[in-house]
């Protein structure tokens, strides 16, 4: 991917139809603009992400286990494209004054899925009932999401997808042992 390796400053408009296997012009058509084109580039990762992680996770009926594997298939996702972080980073970087970014959006239009999972433990009694479920589905998001630019960014941290059930226990079951 083009905008991953070179920035998306550096990309040029040939080198990037030439790795599609197309002509300048018919990208062009395709995509008003370089920047169009780097946009389109990071809603089709995240529309991946969203796939990788629902394809598995929505067949399942326990909302804990949809979570457990949500978080396994969310970092194994970064693992195997690590492109998509190096996407965030510029989109970030680049096109600040366009507002909150793309991620963030994906986020708000797919997080009352993941809340109802949280209510979902709560009805059966599996969950803190004084635990926010907007709140937990929050900040389980945020911790993964930086999770995953810090094992990126760090390049040096063991695999997160191989410590997935940590992961899970940890946010599940936190720190502490239980009382008593």
């Amino acid at each position: 991917m083009v905008f991953a390796e070179v920035g998306y400053r550096c990309a040029e408009m040939d080198r990037i139809a030439e790795r599609a296997g197309a002509g300048k012009g018919t990208v062009y058509r395709c995509f008003a603009s370089k920047e169009a084109l780097f946009m389109a580039t990071v809603e089709k990762a995240l529309e991946d992400l969203t796939c990788y992680v629902n394809e598995a996770v929505d067949p399942l009926e326990d909302p804990l286990e949809q979570l457990r594997l949500g978080i396994r298939r969310y970092l194994e996702f970064f693992e195997c494209n690590p492109e998509t972080v190096e996407l965030f980073i510029q989109e970030r970087a680049e096109f600040p004054k366009n507002g909150k970014p793309l991620y963030f959006v994906y986020q708000e239009t797919s997080g009352g899925k993941w809340r109802a999972r949280f209510e979902k433990l709560i009805e059966q009694g599996r969950m803190r009932p004084d635990m926010s479920p907007a709140l937990a589905q929050e900040v389980f998001s945020d911790l993964l999401y930086g999770a995953v630019f810090s094992q990126l960014l760090a390049g040096d941290r063991e695999s997160r997808a191989q410590r997935a059930d940590e992961i899970s226990a940890l946010l599940f079951r936190g720190i502490l042992k239980p009382e008593g």
